[in-house]
């Protein structure tokens, strides 16, 4: 359910702010070496000159310890469709 909060407040953050046509916005979830589980936004743009590579920007990130006697999930990475934006 905290992941809907925080994708939910990533959508409004991105409403707000706009992106450009050829960005790619994607929301991951992982464990760091805490034990924390981490959730944070991130846009990818391609390059646009010769040898190019991708921009990779990071926002709202957020960790917290799980509840006790709870360990977090495994590692995800949703892709968000531009019909989302």
């Amino acid at each position: 359910m905290r992941g809907v909060g925080v994708l939910v407040a990533a959508l409004g953050v991105l409403v707000l702010a706009g992106c450009a046509q050829d960005d790619e916005i994607y929301v991951t979830t992982v464990t760091d070496s805490h034990g924390r589980a981490c959730t944070f936004v991130y846009t990818a743009r391609e390059g646009e000159g010769f040898n190019s590579s991708r921009d990779v920007d990071v926002s709202q990130l957020d960790c917290e310890y799980p509840p006790a006697g709870r360990t977090p999930g495994k590692p995800t990475t949703v892709h968000m469709s531009p019909s989302a934006q």
